[in-house]
């Protein structure tokens, strides 16, 4: 790949509509009482759909869509028809994120580490490295974190007293987590393969680090430092206190 083949065109920004568009506003979440199986065979009755648009960012000025799983709601038949006629376009725009910046892989038999791992920068490696800990990816799970800059303390401190003194000053930059989910089929189409294997991706635009306050000491963590959240852009919206009801 070539450096002017990683812009991508606008229409490769927008996901593919939904056979069941105009039930993709309806709502299962005000049922609150009903039990999680009752919500789903609602949603099963109607024809409402499992999958909702994610907006995802790759920088300030350009975004991209995606279908992305709601939790705890089936996927119906029409929503996987939608996931696998998209996913060669979303897997086009991954790889030019991998590409571009490289992609960290994390497995539950196999760690890249942040710190002392050179980024992977081939998708295909990235596909084998999860066809290596024996899954199969049937969807893709993406979020993005914004970069966020933060005060620590070590385990010694005490954080809770006024006078405590941060000891490092903390930087993730903005990043993706592109996980790998495998279906299993259920009555009216399929859900999440549970226990979910841990197998995922991440694209780091630079590598996170710990900036000690008083020795101005530098160190690069292993992992992801989770000071970020992901920024949950949906179509139609939807709301932390609607997902958790199918937790």
């Amino acid at each position: 790949m070539v450096a002017g083949e990683l812009f991508i065109s606008e229409e490769m920004m927008t996901a593919p509509e939904h056979p069941l568009a105009n039930q993709l506003e309806a709502s299962v979440a005000e049922f609150l009482q009903e039990s999680p199986a009752e919500i789903r065979e609602q949603q099963r009755r109607d024809r409402i759909p499992g999958i909702v648009k994610r907006i995802v960012p790759i920088d300030n000025n350009t975004t991209w869509e995606y279908w992305w799983c709601v939790p705890g709601r089936t996927i119906l038949p029409e929503d996987l028809e939608v996931l696998q006629s998209d996913r060669p376009r979303v897997e086009a725009i991954l790889s030019r994120m991998v590409w571009l910046w490289g992609g960290y892989c994390f497995g539950e038999q196999s760690t890249h580490s942040l710190a002392d791992s050179e980024p992977i920068y081939d998708w295909q490696k990235v596909l084998d490295f999860a066809h290596q800990q024996n899954l199969t990816p049937d969807i893709l799970d993406i979020d993005y974190l914004p970069g966020v800059v933060n005060r620590l303390y070590s385990q010694q401190s005490d954080a809770v007293s006024s006078r405590a003194t941060p000891d490092y000053v903390a930087v993730e930059p903005a990043h993706w987590h592109v996980e790998f989910f495998q279906l299993q089929p259920v009555d009216g189409g399929y859900e999440l393969k549970e226990p979910k294997q841990l197998c995922s991706c991440q694209i780091w635009t630079s590598k996170p680090f710990l900036k000690h306050i008083a020795s101005g000491e530098i160190k690069i963590p292993d992992t992801d430092l989770w000071l970020s959240r992901p920024l949950d852009l949906t179509i139609p919206p939807w709301s932390a206190s609607e997902i958790a009801v199918y937790s």
